[in-house]
């Protein structure tokens, strides 16, 4: 009688038990992974400021550098208007303004980060508008945040505490920050102590407070740093000082940057007037135009695949130009420079979104008389700070594996291979 191949017990076990230990291992090694992500890209230190009568600023930092947006709306349902980014590069620091809201209206948004909706435990962060407009004398902050090595720029948000109320900006690339104080608060006394915190996200934080009548010229702050200036002015030659050049007042728009006179003056602003931001378009081949002095030369150029070309004002002061390549679907920024009468280099930006859906390209009218309009500037309101939670929008990504399989699979081919053996062990008995 010929014997057949037989499977060794022990040489079983050890398979299935192999198995078993590599299949436990890979799922939570993929659970760690996903849980890292989720950590990572989630917003932390939200924050609302610069709340004025028609726009509020949302702030937030991330552990990794991520991109996101804010979906909001004026009600705590569908949150289908979107407000982009200030900054059209990846970040882990990140500042939004809702723009063109009405006075004394409410505000409902969630935040997207790497495509991942996060709420205030799983509803959306609320502020509101102001029922006025601000008048009040001119008073500006100023200052220079640098990493802690006293030379590189950092990367941060900027927030002022003044009675109460949350101001927020973000650094220039050279460190720079200016915030308009009096476009949110009307009366400032000389003895209110303004706090200053500074944070740039996993690069660290820093924390200073001050006097108002020292604040339009902070002195350079330090990040992992806590400083007191409210003794600025009776010891001012053992402090380092930032030197920035600020206009006496400052006018509403669309963000902060030193690069950017927040002053616009009618006789050398440049506009652009055909998409506002967050705008969502529905043409791959869209127009641009604008207003602006006549005879100015103006740098325009379009992201995400960079075109850039010269463009110059007609007599009349307006300016048009259309990208030659078409756009791709997604996030845009269409970013025009130029020269003032003054010799300021001036940059101003607008963020898009292309659409996939073909529409319709922006009909431009140069040689109509163009009438500047001044662009609202964000503006934020003190609320209390919320821990991001996270709730996904879109289908989870089904699983592959799960222990309660693996494990009743280990039990019967134990038990397969037990009775395989007391049945041999009986043949040949």
């Amino acid at each position: 009688m010929k014997k057949g191949v037989r499977l060794p017990t022990i040489l079983g076990l050890l398979i299935l038990i192999s198995s078993l230990v590599i299949g436990i291992y890979s799922i939570n090694s993929r659970q760690i992974f996903k849980l890292g992500a989720q950590v990572e890209n989630s917003p932390k230190n939200v924050r609302i400021g610069n709340i004025s009568n028609n726009s509020i600023t949302v702030t937030w930092t991330t552990d990794t550098e991520s991109k996101g947006f804010v979906k909001w709306n004026k009600t705590n349902g569908n949150l289908g208007k979107v407000a982009l980014e200030e900054k059209s590069s990846q970040s882990s620091v990140h500042l939004v303004n809702i723009l063109g809201l009405e006075s004394s209206t409410d505000v409902f948004f969630a935040i997207n980060s790497d495509g991942k909706d996060y709420k205030n435990n799983d509803i959306p962060w609320q502020s509101k508008t102001l029922n006025q407009i601000i008048t009040a004398d001119n008073l500006i902050a100023t200052g220079v945040v640098l990493q802690q090595d006293g030379a590189t720029p950092a990367e941060a948000i900027v927030h002022l505490t003044v009675n109460g109320f949350t101001l927020s900006t973000i650094t220039s690339p050279e460190g720079s920050w200016v915030i308009p104080i009096s476009n949110y608060i009307e009366s400032v006394p000389e003895t209110t102590a303004i706090e200053i915190s500074i944070n740039a996200g996993p690069k660290g934080t820093a924390q200073a407070v001050i006097y108002p009548t020292a604040i339009n010229s902070t002195p350079i702050i330090l990040l992992g740093k806590t400083y007191d200036f409210r003794t600025i002015n009776s010891n001012q030659e053992s402090l380092p000082k930032s030197n920035l050049s600020v206009p006496e007042s400052i006018e509403a728009s669309s963000r902060f940057e030193i690069n950017r006179n927040e002053v616009q003056p009618t006789n050398s602003f440049i506009s652009i007037d055909s998409v506002d931001e967050g705008e969502i378009i529905t043409t791959v081949n869209p127009e641009f135009f604008g207003s602006g002095p006549s005879q100015t030369n103006i740098e325009v150029s379009v992201e995400s695949e960079l075109q850039t070309v010269t463009v110059a004002t007609d007599k009349n002061g307006g300016w048009n130009w259309s990208p030659p390549n078409s756009l791709e679907p997604g996030q845009h920024t269409v970013t025009l420079k130029w020269t003032d009468a003054n010799g300021i280099i001036r940059i101003l930006k607008r963020n898009f979104i292309v659409s996939a859906a073909e529409g319709p390209a922006f009909e431009s009218t140069p040689s109509a008389t163009p009438i500047f309009t001044p662009t609202p500037i964000a503006t934020s309101s003190p609320t209390s700070r919320a821990t991001a939670t996270s709730t996904a929008t879109t289908p989870p990504v089904p699983e592959t594996g799960y222990l309660t399989n693996t494990l009743g699979l280990f039990m019967i081919g134990i038990g397969l291979v037990l009775a395989s053996h007391y049945v041999n062990k009986k043949a040949y008995n």
